[in-house]
């Protein structure tokens, strides 16, 4: 079986017939992750909805937390810590510095996740991070919670320097390829740093990459890749990153 680590499934118009299609590629579970805080309650949802298939990524992602109202953050919080319990993963939460331009939008970014990790800490949960514009900082507080409370962290799309792969190799930080594995040689040579032990797959769906959306099942295309570039059967490769997630989510493999 292979896991879809970080999509937003509760934005397909018909997530039923998604996990049909992504299990029929052999997509046998997604981590549906969510963005801002009217999101959270769908995810959830879809969780109760398909229990073992679909398992419940809540939080606030940091463009939304940019753009957001006091009172909606505020809401979302106390919605948040009144859930998170239900949930497996604190995500999709982090920084994002193409939204955040100024030092007073950084800081409130800054503060918002302070809170999501306090939540995160209190009921156990490892957590998905995002880390647009912002890597060494998003890494730096990745580690830092990793370090303080023994739970698990996961950077998403996070394949572009195999400096900071390697520091997360070392500190224990699980790191997610997707798409831009299929092609791109330097996302390629990223992936081959990532500590074997600590390689999840993603998609990000319903994000497009090269003009073809997005979808769960295209996570078995990243794994095919995977294997071709490890030298890794797909079956061996496929368990292996589910042997991961299950380690990152704090199960038993």
């Amino acid at each position: 079986m292979i896991v879809d680590s970080h999509c937003h499934l509760d934005q397909f118009a018909d997530p039923h017939a998604v996990l049909l299609d992504a299990e029929r590629a052999g997509v046998g579970q997604v981590i549906a992750v969510s963005e801002g805080a009217d999101t959270m309650a769908r995810v959830l949802a879809l969780k109760r909805r398909y229990p073992g298939r679909v398992l419940a990524g809540l939080g606030m992602h940091p463009a939304w937390v940019t753009r957001a109202a006091k009172e909606d953050i505020a809401a979302g919080l106390a919605w948040l810590e009144a859930h998170l319990t239900e949930g497996d993963v604190l995500g999709e939460v982090g920084f994002d510095y193409r939204w955040a331009v100024t030092d007073e939008q950084q800081l409130t970014q800054k503060n918002i996740l302070t809170r999501q990790f306090d939540l995160a800490e209190r009921f156990g949960k490892p957590v998905n991070l995002h880390s647009r514009r912002a890597q060494r900082q998003t890494m730096e507080w990745a580690i830092e919670f990793r370090r303080r409370t023994g739970l698990n962290a996961q950077l998403h799309w996070f394949t572009d320097s195999k400096k900071l792969v390697r520091i997360c190799n070392e500190e224990g930080i699980y790191v997610s390829v997707g798409p831009t594995v299929l092609n791109d040689l330097r996302t390629q040579q990223v992936a081959l740093t990532i500590d074997r032990q600590l390689l999840l797959f993603e998609t990000d769906a319903p994000v497009a990459f090269e003009e073809v959306a997005g979808h769960p099942a295209r996570a078995a295309e990243v794994a095919e890749k995977m294997a071709e570039l490890t030298g890794l059967g797909c079956e061996e490769i496929s368990e292996l990153t589910t042997v991961n997630t299950r380690r990152y989510i704090g199960a038993s493999p």
